[in-house]
């Protein structure tokens, strides 16, 4: 009995310290900034502010077809074979700068967690184009903070399309 007792509070303990590990209150506002500098430049097609929010090094973009849109997608395209898609911030920026009309990914339930040195953003989405819902789901960023600054290394998304499975309220 004893020593269930001091395994458990050693477990309890050091679960304890594991999860009071925050990011200080400054990383975290220059964490948010980064949040609102790639919402701010879909909307004004800054290419050049949303490029200064990534590492150098090659960037991993990836998304993912949830269910429902991956059957639709198949039921057009017999041969499609995977169900995700791979892309770069300089594709994406590239798209929504070449589109005539308004573009906006609209955030909420923004959860920021790591330390002083790397950080995850995770978040529900939704993208609209000309004041239209077109996708939605799932979003994940890893940051680094490379000299001083917090820097985009990989952005994951899982997408539903809004036309074949409306997003719950």
């Amino acid at each position: 009995m004893k020593t269930f007792l001091c395994i458990s509070l050693i477990a309890i303990g050091w679960s304890t310290t594991i999860s009071a590990q925050q990011i200080d209150p400054q990383s975290r506002k220059e964490l948010e900034k980064i949040v609102e500098d790639f919402r701010s430049s879909i909307i004004e097609k800054d290419s050049v502010k949303f490029y200064r929010l990534f590492h150098e090094a090659p960037v991993v973009w990836i998304g993912v077809d949830k269910e429902k849109s991956h059957q639709h997608f198949l039921s057009k395209n017999k041969n499609l074979k995977n169900n995700f898609f791979k892309d770069s911030p300089a594709g994406f920026i590239r798209g929504i700068v070449s589109e005539p009309g308004e573009e906006e990914e609209k955030f909420y339930n923004v959860k920021i967690e790591g330390d002083e040195r790397i950080a995850a953003i995770t978040f529900d989405y939704s993208y609209w184009s000309n004041k239209k819902k077109q996708n939605w789901g799932k979003e994940s960023w890893a940051l680094i903070r490379a000299n001083g600054q917090w820097k985009i290394t990989s952005v994951l998304f899982s997408v539903e399309m809004e036309n074949i499975a409306p997003e719950p309220d």
